[in-house]
């Protein structure tokens, strides 16, 4: 059985009975998980719109905006072609700003990703970026566009869906920061 993102749990939930936290109290409640269902026919475009929202909430620019939404909608219509729903967008907020993103389907295979982006990561080198045209075009390229636009800082891991509590995959990658870019 899948464990719950511990990235997500470990900044949140705290010490368990008798065990010290070694976050504060004010870095953990500044600290939050926000969860919106995608739904089925439509989740791609809804995810779109969601990081769209939150980012200009949060001030990032107009640039950055635009491939995190490109990127959402990858890994939004890749969740759709390959996995049952339901389907999530989340976010984890830090200081009051998103940092983290990802996108939650019911299939907790990882079915390679970690692997795919385990070798565009090592693919990079200032010599030799990885573009997302040299993955294989029937596998892949969805994921080498978020690699590409996240600087690398993407993962994907075992989870759990918040509307359901049952078992699930999170693919995820790194917001940019308020006012910059990717």
């Amino acid at each position: 059985m899948a464990e719950p993102s511990s990235f997500c749990l470990d900044l949140m939930a705290g010490p368990g009975p008798g065990a010290e936290s070694p976050i504060s109290e004010q870095a953990r409640s500044s600290h939050h998980l926000v969860a919106h269902a995608l739904p089925d026919a439509k989740a791609a475009r809804r995810a779109r719109r969601i990081v769209r929202e939150v980012l200009r909430d949060a001030g990032v620019d107009e640039a950055a905006v635009g491939d995190a939404e490109l990127a959402v909608g990858e890994l939004a219509a890749n969740a759709v072609s390959h996995a049952e729903g339901p389907y999530e967008i989340r976010f984890v907020v830090a200081g009051g700003r998103p940092v983290w993103c990802e996108v939650i389907d019911s299939d907790s295979d990882l079915v390679g990703i970690p692997e795919v982006f385990a070798k565009l990561h090592q693919d990079v080198t200032p010599e030799c970026p990885a573009h997302a045209d040299e993955m294989p075009q029937e596998s892949g390229h969805g994921l080498a566009i978020v690699h590409r636009l996240a600087g690398g800082r993407c993962r994907a891991y075992p989870t759990i869906i918040c509307a359901t509590g049952r078992p699930g995959k999170a693919v995820a990658f790194a917001l940019p920061a308020g006012g910059a870019s990717f």
